[in-house]
């Protein structure tokens, strides 16, 4: 389907129309600009990740290429966990209705499928993903363009430690260290007030008094009796050394309030209130915390995303843009979202010490980290600017499928 003004119908067309004018609306214009094909590559992580609700012995990671003429707008899901025998084909399945769409009708079709309730985060987020990449390059713009993001500065990159002993989280701490990541640390908590007190003792000794220690209990205080007990708590690890939190306990919108009210100088970071991000946008009130945080695979759609992110920004409170373990095609994705948005900081960074799947692979990025520890685009590019050698990485992968 080629790409003409009558086509762009709703608030998606309308959106669009207003970026896609001069060079990058002519560049459309006459294209055959069909998804031709889609190509899955499973990658598998065994680096365990420790959280409070549970532990990750492996996660299995999607790259998805998705293909129109020469072009290949690519994403990635963390499709499953602590299943090594994951069927990537089964999981396609559900993308084979873009084949042979043009692309802001594939567009259209997995926002409808999401809003519907016949997609979830997991599958609308990949797919139109991998669309919008394909977009921008078809229209030889970057993408954050398309959408109207102004922001252009570097964003502090996050190195997050997930470890249930402390001398492993050290050991991460190290890591962090070599990588350059020491302006923003974030350490997973575990709802046990002695032990993670230990964890963010050691990590403010061990970092000193510059980096930003965000904690993350995932909840895990939901077992306290009141607001009151969770704020004791809190004030208690902020003593220690924790800048900032992101979901203490299960709160609604009234108990974050409440919680804010509490915690003095800590920084609160609702998170999980704030999924998918058409709600967030509902819920969203600045008396809440101090950072929100727009969470990957749980947002659902992007442009409800970018709304609740100009929301925030627009009440004066901060925005993080957080991760969902991802260590490939995704992270710069996301990056360029937090730098468009004008995020405090972005947790979605490449894990080399994890994987390094992409390192290997990668042939051109619009994202590096600079010497400061922050996510910086290098120069913009279309789409999202990332290129891979394709026959790299079905080497590398597990497994390998088409939809």
């Amino acid at each position: 389907m080629t790409l003409n003004r009558r086509q762009f119908t709703g608030s998606l067309g309308i959106l669009m129309l207003s970026a896609l004018s001069g060079n990058a609306w002519s560049s459309l214009k006459g294209v055959d600009n069909r998804v031709d094909s889609i190509s899955l590559y499973l990658v598998n992580v065994t680096k365990a990740r420790n959280f409070s609700h549970s532990t990750w012995h492996n996660r299995q990671h999607i790259f998805i290429a998705m293909k129109s003429g020469k072009h290949v707008g690519w994403a990635e899901v963390l499709g499953s966990k602590n299943d090594l025998d994951f069927d990537i084909a089964k999981w396609g399945v559900f993308l084979k209705p873009l084949i042979g769409s043009g692309i802001e009708e594939a567009i259209e079709f997995g926002r409808k499928e999401y809003f519907k309730g016949n997609w979830n985060a997991k599958n609308s987020e990949p797919a139109l993903m991998g669309l919008y990449d394909l977009l921008g390059k078809i229209a030889n713009k970057p993408t954050i363009d398309i959408w109207g993001l102004k922001g252009n500065k570097p964003v502090p990159a996050v190195f997050t430690i997930l470890e249930r002993e402390v001398d492993m989280a050290l050991e991460q701490a190290a890591i962090a260290k070599e990588q350059g990541l020491t302006s923003h640390v974030k350490v997973k908590l575990f709802g046990e007030f002695e032990f993670d007190l230990q964890l963010i003792t050691a990590m403010r000794k061990f970092f000193g008094k510059e980096t930003k220690i965000i904690g993350d209990p995932n909840r895990g205080y939901k077992h306290l009796n009141s607001i009151d007990e969770v704020a004791e708590v809190m004030i208690k690890l902020n003593e220690a050394g924790m800048d900032a939190v992101e979901d203490p306990s299960e709160l609604d919108k009234a108990g974050w309030i409440e919680l804010e009210s509490k915690v003095g100088k800590l920084a609160l970071v609702p998170d999980h209130i704030m999924r998918p991000a058409h709600k967030g946008i509902e819920i969203f009130s600045p008396e809440m915390g101090s950072y929100f945080n727009l969470h990957p695979n749980t947002m659902g759609t992007f442009i409800e995303l970018n709304k609740l992110a100009s929301k925030i920004k627009e009440s004066g409170k901060g925005l993080m843009v957080g991760d969902s373990s991802l260590i490939g095609p995704a992270c710069t994705f996301w990056q360029q979202i937090a730098i468009g948005n004008g995020a405090a900081w972005v947790e979605a960074i490449e894990k080399p010490q994890e994987s390094d799947v992409l390192s290997k692979c990668v042939t051109g990025s619009a994202t590096k980290m600079n010497s400061k520890g922050e996510i910086e685009l290098i120069r913009k590019k279309p789409g999202f600017g990332l290129s891979i050698n394709e026959n790299k990485l079905k080497k590398l992968s597990d497994k390998y499928a088409t939809v």
